[in-house]
């Protein structure tokens, strides 16, 4: 049985210390000791610091939102996952689609980043998924396919147990769509036949796959209830932590 896992992408949000220490609160208070789910927090660079001191002795994690391959040297504007790794971070977001579509990174790139996560004792949760113009054109498991074997190029069966793939169609990014329970689970269950022609069964049964894109705590029960969906990465509802633990209350495991 794979453990669900909710993480929290505040994206550009939450990054002044009050706000993401109060946030961070908010969930810790219900869900702090909780082991019926695995809980990560991943906020702007700025607090991390601030929210690993508030989460320290708790079983939420804490994670980065990108990183850049390389532990340091001329690449003004970015982060070392070195860095992630001091500030108490045990994750790191990659590939996200505003990343693919903001900063044209490509699935090479992306996939130098989930190596070098490794390396680096971070693990990576990796955005796959479509945009509405492609599911349109029902290039929806194309697209998927794509972002998979780009992504996971070069990585062992242990590693790909142990990253998280994270499947957030585009279209309901922000937007208050979401896929149905049944469209959701039919591309989940798509990702992880393709890891099992990958790799083998095995690693198929133990990679967690969450779903993103507009989940809420009124979606949750259905989404999180599907046999390929192992949890959520949850970007506007994880801005407050009353939203944030309905999604925990109703995921099933608590």
């Amino acid at each position: 049985m794979r453990k669900l896992i909710i993480a929290g992408n505040w994206k550009m949000n939450a990054g002044a210390a009050s706000e993401a220490t109060g946030l961070a609160k908010g969930v810790l208070a219900k869900y702090g000791q909780s082991d019926a789910v695995d809980i990560v927090f991943c906020p702007p660079f700025t607090a991390l610091r601030e929210v690993s001191a508030v989460i320290q002795g708790s079983k939420i994690a804490l994670g980065g939102q990108n990183m850049y391959p390389k532990a340091g040297g001329a690449f003004t504007g970015e982060i070392s996952p070195l860095f992630l790794k001091d500030c108490g971070c045990a994750y790191v977001i990659l590939g996200h689609s505003e990343r693919r579509t903001y900063f044209k990174e490509s699935n090479e790139f992306i996939n130098e980043k989930v190596k070098f996560a490794f390396e680096n004792g971070l693990i990576p949760i990796l955005c796959i998924g479509e945009t509405e113009q492609e599911r349109e054109a029902g290039k929806t498991e194309a697209v998927v396919e794509d972002h998979l074997r780009g992504g996971l190029a070069g990585l062992t069966p242990e590693q790909v147990k142990s990253m998280i793939i994270a499947y957030e169609p585009v279209w309901a990014i922000g937007t208050g769509k979401t896929a149905t329970p049944e469209d959701a689970q039919s591309v989940h269950a798509f990702a992880r036949g393709l890891i099992a022609k990958l790799y083998d069964d095995s690693v198929a049964r133990t990679v967690r796959i969450q779903y993103g894109g507009s989940v809420k705590a009124d979606n949750a029960k259905e989404l999180l209830g599907q046999p390929d969906i192992d949890g959520a990465l949850v970007g506007g509802a994880a801005l407050k932590a009353d939203s944030f633990n309905g999604i925990i209350d109703n995921s099933g495991a608590v």
